[in-house]
């Protein structure tokens, strides 16, 4: 009977401390990267609107995408732009990723900045507390 119980008692502490483990962690998804030739910011922020309006219209918030550029006077020569979003989780973040919004990375965003893509530098981060 012991040896039953011990068992029990491991296995409930490993569903638990996954359970915690997998539910608090905000997850922010950043790419830093340079315009392809050709394309503006404007146009890129364009781009990502439509993103942003299909998670707004599936209950993700406003502006789940930010853009952001360093000044005009910054000497970096490389990488003067990034993108990032904020999720509550990783759960939140594959919930999000709708029939919808793949078709629009898949078909139209990806194939569109395909280059860029491959050059950018792109990280999850997640929350330390």
């Amino acid at each position: 009977i012991n040896l039953i119980m011990k068992k029990q008692i491991y296995l409930l502490a490993i569903l638990v401390s996954s359970i915690v483990f997998s539910q608090s962690k905000e997850r922010i998804s950043l790419h830093v990267f340079d315009l392809p030739t050709g394309i503006s910011i404007e146009e890129f922020q364009k781009d990502l609107d439509r993103a942003n309006t299909i998670y707004e219209k599936n209950g993700f918030g406003v502006d789940k995408y930010k853009v952001y550029q360093v000044r005009a006077d910054d000497e970096a020569k490389e990488h003067r732009y990034m993108w990032l979003s904020t999720w509550a989780d990783d759960a939140e973040y594959s919930k999000a990723h709708s029939e919808e919004i793949d078709d629009f990375w898949e078909n139209y965003f990806t194939p569109k900045y395909e280059k860029m893509l491959k050059e950018h530098i792109y990280r999850k981060f997640f929350s330390v507390k």
